[in-house]
């Protein structure tokens, strides 16, 4: 994750990352808290076939 994100700034330069992540996904959730990714928001969103809750993740990189 780490090597994805870094080439993902050298060839972009973005100043953050976003994601949204499945609430019940607790295991990725925590990799991504592990790579410095904070959550910024709690939202429903309607996929395959149900409504399920979803954390928005956000990493700074100024």
């Amino acid at each position: 994750m780490e090597a994805g994100l870094q080439k993902a700034v050298e060839l972009y330069r973005p100043t953050s990352f976003g994601m949204a992540v499945a609430e019940f996904n607790k295991r990725a959730i925590k990799v991504y808290q592990r790579a410095g990714f904070q959550i910024t928001h709690l939202f429903m969103q309607q996929t395959n076939g149900g409504e399920f809750q979803f954390v928005e993740m956000k990493k700074n990189l100024v």
